[in-house]
């Protein structure tokens, strides 16, 4: 159906309630005068039949260019080829109008974002005569509303890794928005949140407590800064809250903003820190910690009561000066102290020094000085300040147990001395008297068991050959014993074979697997006595623990040398442990391994961790 020029303005007159005739002005100034509306009909085809100044501006079309043309050109070429704008007349057909909403395309091919309304015209028979179609340019809104959108998604990313709880309430106190730190202290789920009230999500007691400080926030029309206490599964914890109003554009009440941040950690801190401070300052005052101010411009130099007691001089003595400070200084420190104290005047920092000063009757104290530069609000250097502390008694203390810890280091040595001497001299007397004696009682009972006639008594034999087995099961197990006190393969062969026969040993008698690798057979022979025994004994200590305490399925022993140094590594794949525990396994055996290293002129270094077995590499010079 084609509508006639007539017949298209009745129709839109009709449409929009102005009167019937098509010469009213009221409708004229409705559709002609409209620009911010593309206002047009179409025909029963979708071919445009009308036209306004509206139309015109939005799509850029005039009159003349687009009468008569299907309205599908307004459509972008991906919904013309989907049959979009025939959906649309066919829907706005059967329910009378549709909203279409969404992207069109002008003349010259760029796009807009659009708010179209397509409404079916009817005739007086109820017979479709066409279609009134309203278009309004929305991209700048829905630019805007992007940018708000987006505004919005910042925002949120923003509160949600934001480490504080923040929310907003209406005036009745219902909650719009809640970050996710909010929702996560609480253990709350949006939807139990958002549109609710405090009464509807905590105690009543706490929503009360809540609701009055809302009240004081309207009232005042301020921020109001307070803490609130919250008992969760973990205890209970301590909140910064700060809640404020928030205001529209006429500066009316809205609605309340809070932001809240847990200080439980910064409280215990806070009162961790005035403890300490108290403890500090008792501390001092039994301690007899002194003070002092320099200013070098003037050179006064002020002394807290303390000082004099720490350099054991009176008021009534001694003036203090920065000189004369030095004067009490012992000779050799009297350079650095006044070093320090001049690069830090002339660096501006902070810092601690040790000296050792000398009293008027003799007696020697070492003072520990922590000092810091005071600034004019120029940033230039007005004096020093400083704290004192004696510190001779801790001092003494160390150097008392640095002595103990040589001492036993002495000890130590004299004991693996000893020991292996005395390892030598047992071996000597077993060899000497008990192997020589067993050795003829095997001899002798050899004897007189061949000498026993076939006529003698079948127990007898019997007898004599069980004493003859015992014997020589004995002088086996003297001769085990005396290879473990001093191996005759480390005093003939060298350290690598007596290693070699010590593994077979230790597996026969454990069962534990080890890998013994030689690599250093030429420089064997150039080892020294002390040396090769050190080792060797390093080597049995360190595979006893292995056996006693690591739990381990294999040994990795390593002898290997360079120019200088011959290298035992003992390594396991059992339990391992922590090296600085004080009841790791074998700690003792360690002293004793790493003494005969450092008796040996060499190291002992150890590595081990929990589940990660253990290593150690021990060093001795040729």
């Amino acid at each position: 159906m084609i509508l006639r020029p007539m017949e298209v303005d009745a129709r839109i007159a009709r449409e929009f309630g102005v009167g019937a005739d098509p010469t009213d002005a009221q409708f004229r100034l409705l559709v002609d005068s409209v620009t911010d509306y593309a206002i047009y009909l179409l025909d029963t085809e979708g071919g445009v039949a009308s036209w306004n100044a509206g139309a015109e501006r939005i799509k850029g079309y005039r009159a003349a260019e687009i009468l008569g043309r299907h309205f599908s050109v307004f459509y972008p070429p991906a919904e013309r080829a989907a049959g979009r704008p025939q959906q649309m007349l066919d829907v706005a057909a059967r329910e009378g109008r549709v909203s279409a909403p969404g992207w069109r395309v002008r003349k010259d091919g760029s796009r807009f974002w659009a708010d179209v309304v397509i409404t079916a015209l009817r005739g007086d028979a109820g017979e479709l005569a066409g279609f009134a179609k309203v278009t309004r340019d929305m991209t700048s809104a829905r630019l805007a509303a992007e940018r708000v959108r987006q505004s919005e998604e910042r925002l949120i990313a923003f509160t949600d890794h934001s480490p504080a709880a923040m929310y907003l309430k209406d005036l009745a106190g219902t909650y719009r928005f809640a970050n996710r730190q909010f929702l996560n202290r609480h253990g709350l789920r949006p939807e139990q949140v958002l549109g609710r009230r405090d009464p509807d999500i905590f105690p009543g007691s706490l929503a009360a407590h809540f609701a009055a400080s809302d009240c004081e926030v309207m009232e005042r029309r301020t921020a109001l800064e307070l803490e609130q206490a919250f008992g969760t599964a973990e205890g209970e914890r301590v909140h910064m809250v700060v809640k404020f109003p928030v205001f529209d554009a006429a500066g009316a009440v809205v609605g309340i903003g809070g932001v809240s941040s847990d200080i439980t950690q910064r409280k215990a801190t806070e009162q961790a820190l005035l403890e300490q401070r108290t403890l500090l300052s008792e501390s001092q005052s039994l301690a007899g910690v002194g003070s002092w101010e320099w200013e070098p411009a003037t050179g006064r130099l002020a002394w807290s009561e303390e000082m004099y007691r720490i350099y054991g001089v009176s008021r009534a003595e001694f003036q203090p000066s920065f000189e004369a400070y030095l004067a009490r200084v012992r000779p050799e420190d009297r350079q650095m102290s006044a070093t320090v104290a001049a690069r830090a005047l002339a660096r501006g920092r902070a810092f601690v020094h040790e000296e050792r000063i000398v009293r008027p009757d003799g007696s020697e104290r070492h003072v520990r000085t922590h000092g810091d530069i005071v600034r004019d609000p120029q940033g230039r250097a007005l004096k020093l300040v400083a704290a004192c502390l004696d510190v001779t008694e801790q001092r003494n203390a160390e150097a008392a147990l640095r002595a103990a810890a040589e001492q036993l280091q002495s000890l130590t040595r004299r004991l693996v001395q000893v020991e292996e001497a005395e390892r030598r001299r047992i071996a000597g007397e077993l060899h000497d008297r008990v192997g020589q004696n067993l050795s003829a009682l095997n001899i002798n009972l050899d004897i007189a068991l061949g000498a026993l006639g076939e006529e003698a008594p079948p127990q007898a034999r019997a007898r004599l050959a069980d004493a003859l087995a015992l014997v020589e099961a004995t002088l086996q197990t003297l001769e085990n014993v005396m290879a473990d006190l001093r191996p005759p393969l480390l005093e003939e062969y060298g350290l690598g074979a007596a290693l070699g026969w010590y593994v077979q040993e230790f597996v026969r008698r454990t069962g534990v697997d080890i890998e013994f690798e030689d690599l250093a057979r030429e420089q064997n022979r150039k080892l020294a006595r002390g040396p090769a025994v050190a080792l060797f004994r390093i080597a049995q200590e360190a595979l006893t623990n292995v056996a006693k305490h690591a739990g381990a399925e294999h040994v990795w022993l390593r002898l290997e040398a360079d120019d200088e140094h011959m290298c035992l590594t003992v390594r396991d794949n059992g339990r391992g442990f922590e090296p600085g525990s004080p009841t790791r396994p074998g700690r003792l055996g360690m002293t004793t391994m790493k003494e005969r290293a450092i008796a040996a002129g060499g190291s002992l270094v150890l590595e081990s961790a929990a589940d990660k077995g253990t290593t150690l590499t021990a060093r001795v010079p040729f």
